[in-house]
C-alpha cells in the first residue's frame, strides 16, 4: 500500500490489501489519503469524483447551519475515523456529527498515540457506483452496532434521493426514510429539516 497520495492516484481505483489491526494503525498516520480497516484488509476506495465532493460540501455546510456553529454540535470531515469495536474495524465516513465531547478508541502505535473516534452522533455517506455496495454492505449495519449513533444519512450522487436511518426506542430497531421529491422533499434531523432542493441546488455534475 503506498504512503503517498501521488503514488495511490497511479493505481486501482480500489485496493485491499491483508493486514492486521496492529499494521493499520501503524500505517495510519503515515497514510496521505483515506484508508479503511475491515475484515482482516487495509482498504483504499479510491479517488472521489467533484460530483461526490461538491455534495459533501454542499451537505457539511447545510448541517452547520442546521446545528449552529455555536452549538454542542461539531461537523467533522472525512479523515475522522471512525472505530467499530463490535467488528474490530474502522471506517471513514464522509462527514460525522459529534454531539459533545469525542470518545475514542486510542491505540499505542509504534511512534505515538493514534486516536479514532466511538462516539459520533450523525454519519453522512455520499454513495458512488463504486462505494455503494461496501457504503451499505458492510459500513451501515456496522455503524448501527455504535450506541451513540442516532442517525445514517445516504446521499446519492447520481439521483436526487436520500435514505436516512433514524434510531427508534426499541433496541435494535431503526427507521428508514426515503426521499426522492427534490422540489418539496425532505428528512429530519434532531427535528430539523434538510431539504433536498438545499443538497442537489446546481450541484456540480461530472
Amino acid at each position: 500500500m503506498p504512503k503517498t497520495l501521488a503514488e495511490r492516484l497511479d493505481l486501482d481505483e480500489i485496493l485491499e490489501v491483508p493486514a492486521t489491526l496492529e499494521k493499520y494503525f501503524n500505517f495510519l498516520p503515515e497514510c496521505e489519503y483515506r484508508i479503511d480497516y475491515s475484515d482482516g484488509k487495509i482498504i483504499s476506495m479510491g479517488y472521489a469524483s467533484l460530483t461526490h465532493e461538491s455534495l459533501v460540501m454542499r451537505v457539511g455546510h447545510l448541517l452547520n447551519l442546521i446545528f449552529g456553529i455555536d452549538s454542542k454540535y461539531h461537523v467533522l470531515g472525512s479523515n475522522v475515523a471512525t472505530f467499530i469495536p463490535d467488528a474490530q474495524a474502522a471506517h471513514n465516513a464522509d462527514e460525522v456529527v459529534l454531539q459533545g465531547k469525542p470518545q475514542h478508541h486510542v491505540h499505542q502505535g509504534k511512534k505515538k498515540k493514534i486516536k479514532t473516534l466511538l462516539n459520533p452522533h450523525i454519519i453522512v455517506e455520499v454513495l458512488s457506483r463504486t462505494t455503494t455496495r461496501y457504503d451499505l454492505g458492510v459500513k451501515l449495519p456496522r455503524y448501527k452496532t455504535l450506541p451513540n449513533v442516532q442517525h445514517i444519512l445516504l446521499i446519492s450522487q447520481h439521483n436526487q434521493a436520500v435514505s436516512l436511518y433514524s434510531r427508534t426506542n426499541r433496541p435494535g430497531q431503526w427507521l428508514n426514510t426515503e426521499e426522492s421529491d427534490a422540489e418539496h422533499g425532505y428528512i429530519t434531523l434532531n427535528r430539523k429539516k434538510l431539504r433536498l432542493a438545499d443538497i442537489y441546488r446546481n450541484a456540480l455534475v461530472e
